[in-house]
Order: structure tokens, then C-alpha cells, then sequence
């Protein structure tokens, strides 16, 4: 049995010799640099930066249809506006060109020089149509609810002249819209309370003060009508002297602003919010409050002068706290550096100082 092993080993290790010596022997094949073909190119190789390429010049072309699409649009809106509204205004533009662009779907037009207008800015914000994803995402979310359909929309910002007597909060706003709405503000969600207009379709909510003075608005002929020819396209007419923001501190009204916001029109004839809007400013010069609404304006200001005040007043308390605080800090640090001696002449001053003080509060 050893002697079958010992063969059997033997075998083994001169296979495993003999594979080495071959293997050592092996040399690279060497191959003649001209007997060597290359495959060329073909367009096959390339599909992937073709289709690339494609893309990119699809996209950049739909990017510049998209926007000059919108340029197009804004320009037939203000069409129908300018001359109404050069009628207007002294300055409509900016004195070398009158609509403004702020991207390639937004657009400003910017007013002043009007009795009781200190300057207003018109904002046409348009379809995304240059970026054609985001468009239609956009559309797909507004479908199932996660988000708001996307409008060419108007929205103007106009500050009212200082001059005008009366402060106040007034809205009108789509009923859909309208609880978001007076709750994301400030001004509607402090002062306002919902109302009720039977000169404006039922579609639209009205929030305000007191109910007088949505009557004494809405009652003014050009106002009501003007609001209900173009009701299905209104979101949101806001009259206010109160920031939208929260503001850090509070102690008078501000100038009245008008807040208006609607779909813009496809024709390029005189939109009747435009019209609206020119003409509040004289409606709220001659606006005359009654007593009884003055009182309840007068009644929101003092709530609110006395809710900034103790916050005013916290706020101080707070600060005067942290000022200790840091003091104390210091102090503390500074006797830590001092030597024995030191610390004990500082502990010896530090009780008699509270013993004086003891004895003053006895007494008083």
C-alpha cells in the first residue's frame, strides 16, 4: 500500500514539473502590425450621442416657440390695454420700454403719475409654454388636486396715494380660493370677517370689516359692475391699509394698496379689471366712512396696537433677560481667573453689597 502511494506521488510531482517547464518555454505570439484589421466606425456607433443631440435641439427649439408664444400672448393682452391706460397714467413703462421682461413666461408693466396713485406694478405671469416638462407636470398634478391650474394670469400691486382719509380692509375673492386666501394673509385674517354682496354673483365671497362697508364699496355702480362682468375670471380684488406679511411691529396703517389678481382675457379689447382697478382710486378718494364703521376700523387697530405692544414688550423682557445672562457669564468667568486673595476680597465685597441691599428693601 506505501509502495502504491510512493508511485503515485512520484507521478504526480514529475506531471507537475514537466506542466512548468512547458509553461516557462511558452512565449507571446508575436503578429505582424499589418496583419491586424480594425473595424471602422459606423453610424451604429453613435446612436447614443445622435439621440442626445436630437433631444437637446428639440428641446432648445420648443424652449424658443414656447417663449416667443408668450411674448405673442402678452403683447396682444396689453394691446387692448395701453391706450387705456396711457390715458391713465403719465409713465406706463419704464421711459424706454413699456413692457418689462422678467423671464421667458413673466412680464412686468410698470405705472405711476395718477391723482392718488403713488406707482403700480402689472404683472403678466404666463404659461410655463418654454419648458414644456414643467408644463406638463404641472398639468397632470393640477388634474388630480396637487396643485392649481396653471392660467395666464394678471396681478397688480398698486400703492394708493398717503392722502386718502380712510384705512381699511375690503376683498373680494373667488369662492374656491377665498379660505386659503384669508388665512395666508395677514390683513384678511386679523380684521376681516367673512360678508355677504348681493351686487356681486354668488361665485365670489366678500371679506371685510364691517358689513357697511362692503355695501358702501360694492354699492358704487362702476364697481359692482364692472366686478360681475368679469367675475368668472377674477380671483381676488384685496382694498387694504394693513401688510399681507406678519409684520415685526405694528403702530399705524400704511397707505391702502390694491391687491388684484384674474386670468388674463383672449381678446385684445379693454379688460374690465383693468378698467376696475383705474378707477378705485378716485372711488376711494370719495369713499366717506360712517361712525358706526369707523368705530369697528378704530376697534381692530387698538386689538392690534395692544397685542404688537405686549409682544413689544416680551420681547424687551427677553432680551434684558439674555443681557443678565451674558453678564452674569462674564462675571463668573472673570472671577475664575482671579487668585485666592482676590476672590475672597470679591466674596467679602459681594456680601456686604446684598446686605445694604437687604436692608433697603426693609425699609421701604
Amino acid at each position: 500500500m506505501s509502495n502504491l502511494l510512493i508511485v503515485t506521488l512520484t507521478t504526480l510531482l514529475s506531471y507537475v514539473v514537466a506542466e512548468g517547464e512547458n509553461t516557462a518555454e511558452k512565449k507571446p505570439m508575436e503578429v505582424p502590425s499589418d496583419s491586424v484589421m480594425i473595424r471602422p466606425f459606423t453610424i451604429h456607433d453613435f446612436v447614443m450621442e445622435i439621440i442626445l443631440v436630437i433631444t437637446f435641439l428639440l428641446y432648445a427649439a420648443a424652449w424658443y416657440q414656447g417663449k416667443s408664444a408668450n411674448l405673442k400672448r402678452a403683447k396682444i393682452w396689453l394691446g387692448g390695454q395701453l391706450e387705456y391706460l396711457q390715458s391713465q397714467f403719465a409713465l406706463v413703462g419704464d421711459g424706454k420700454s413699456v413692457l418689462m421682461k422678467d423671464g421667458p413666461a413673466d412680464y412686468l408693466l410698470y405705472v405711476s403719475g395718477r391723482r392718488h396713485v403713488q406707482f403700480g406694478h402689472w404683472w403678466l405671469k404666463l404659461k410655463p409654454r418654454n419648458d414644456m416638462l414643467t408644463y406638463f407636470t404641472t398639468q397632470v398634478l393640477s388634474m388630480v388636486g396637487q396643485t392649481k391650474p396653471v392660467n395666464d394670469r394678471v396681478t397688480l400691486s398698486m400703492v394708493l396715494d398717503k392722502a386718502l382719509p380712510e384705512k381699511f380692509v375690503f376683498a373680494v375673492i373667488k369662492k374656491s380660493e377665498s379660505a386659503e386666501l384669508s388665512k395666508k394673509r395677514f390683513d384678511l385674517n386679523r380684521v376681516a370677517k367673512l360678508g355677504s354682496s348681493k351686487a356681486i354673483p354668488e361665485s365670489l365671497a366678500v371679506y371685510t370689516e364691517s358689513q357697511k362697508l362692503a355695501d358702501l364699496i360694492l354699492s358704487t355702480t362702476s364697481v359692482g359692475k364692472l366686478i360681475s362682468d368679469a367675475s368668472d375670471r377674477l380671483e381676488y380684488l384685496v382694498i387694504s391699509s394693513l401688510p399681507a406679511d406678519v409684520p415685526y411691529r405694528y403702530e399705524n396703517d400704511e397707505a391702502l394698496t390694491i391687491s388684484l389678481s384674474f386670468s388674463m382675457s383672449n381678446s385684445n379689447t379693454l379688460d374690465p379689471l383693468v378698467e376696475l382697478a383705474c378707477e378705485l382710486p378716485d372711488v376711494l378718494n370719495e369713499l366717506k366712512l360712517t361712525s358706526d364703521i369707523r368705530n369697528q376700523v378704530n376697534k381692530n387697530r387698538e386689538s392690534l396696537r395692544k397685542e404688537y405692544a405686549k409682544r413689544l414688550a416680551a420681547d424687551k423682557a427677553e432680551e434684558a433677560a439674555r443681557k443678565k445672562a451674558e453678564a452674569k457669564r462674564a462675571e463668573e468667568e472673570r472671577i475664575k481667573k482671579m487668585s485666592p486673595a482676590e476672590q475672597r476680597k470679591w466674596e467679602e465685597k459681594e456680601r456686604l453689597r446684598q446686605l445694604k441691599k437687604q436692608q433697603k428693601k426693609r425699609k421701604v
